[in-house]
């Protein structure tokens, strides 16, 4: 259920890039599959809390533990309204906005929901990997940082560049693709 709820969202969350990319006939295309998208996705979303609690009958413990937490599925359903809202407004870049907010609340929400765990076993609760489980040792912990920040550096100036690369919208007469 998951794969498919993600397989959605993403498809949904590319529609909303092209439709912000793009103008003309395929901006208007893009929009046409996000409105279609949304309608699954929002089903999807839906259906897939209790086909998580029929999975893993432990999923809610952490939000029944600590109702503040409550927050991160209307923060979702909140979102799903935002990209209907802004799509219907012709607001592409708003509804990208609340598509990327869907999918950093959805995962958010996935990991509240395993905590401690990271990666639980289908077989056997005691062969989960949890955080303790999964801890290193004081040195590794600071050769990971050091890497990790390299690697974040890295990503982050790709990022810049990419974007600045790619800035503005595409269109067809601005290549020389004229028909």
């Amino acid at each position: 259920m998951g794969g498919v709820v993600a397989l959605v969202a993403l498809s949904l969350h590319g529609a909303l890039y092209l439709a912000v990319k793009t103008e003309g006939g395929l901006q208007q295309r893009s929009r046409g599959a996000a409105k279609v998208l949304w309608i699954a996705l929002l089903a999807l979303t839906i259906v897939s809390l209790p086909a998580s609690v029929i999975a893993r009958p432990d999923t809610l413990d952490n939000y029944r533990a600590y109702p503040l937490l409550l927050a991160v599925p209307v923060a979702v359903l909140l979102a799903l309204a935002g990209i209907q809202y802004f799509s219907r407004k012709s607001d592409d870049r708003k509804a990208f906005a609340c598509s990327c907010a869907y999918l950093t609340v959805m995962l958010v929400g996935a990991a509240i929901a395993m905590y401690p765990r990271l990666l639980p076993s289908s077989t056997n609760p005691t062969r989960d990997i949890t955080i303790q489980k999964a801890f290193s040792g004081p040195h590794t912990l600071r050769v990971g940082l050091v890497w990790w920040s390299l690697g974040m550096c890295l990503a982050l100036t790709y990022f810049v560049i990419v974007h600045r690369m790619f800035k503005g919208k595409v269109s067809l007469e601005s290549r020389g693709y004229e028909h």
